[in-house]
């Protein structure tokens, strides 16, 4: 969990309950909230960032019980020229922050799509279901 040595930290978050895992690029306390940050190289951002962050944050408050009070996608293909002028709005050249505000919704909207892809997918096992603790080079 996030602590108070800690300024960002990258995290696998996984859920039990809804059977999913998947690794956050930034958990981060700015403001005195708790964000979870995901950095896109895309040419363009698609709403599935927007669930995929809602799960990642969901998950995270599964996992720690700790709420996830804002999310955001960093995205390093932005046409941004330079910083903004506007109160809470953080971009420079070539990258924003864009916040995804409705965490709550975005992840029934997850929910809902994960349920249609379980039902197209019924037999679907994880890549792996165990880590090795040592590596032999």
């Amino acid at each position: 969990t996030l602590n108070p040595e800690q300024n960002a930290t990258e995290e696998f978050t996984f859920s039990d309950e809804h059977k999913y895992a998947r690794t956050a690029d930034i958990i981060c306390k700015f403001n005195d909230e708790v964000w979870l940050l995901d950095i896109k190289t895309s040419n363009s951002l698609h709403k599935s960032y927007d669930l995929q962050l809602a799960a990642y944050a969901k998950a995270w408050e599964e996992q720690t019980g700790q709420k996830i009070d804002k999310t955001g996608i960093i995205w390093l293909k932005s046409s941004k020229r330079g910083p903004s002028k506007r109160k809470g709005v953080y971009q420079g050249r070539g990258w924003e922050l864009r916040i995804v505000e409705d965490i709550d919704e975005n992840f029934e909207l997850f929910k809902l799509i994960y349920k249609l892809y379980a039902l197209e997918n019924p037999t679907t096992e994880p890549i792996y279901k165990e880590y090795p603790t040592t590596l032999r080079l």
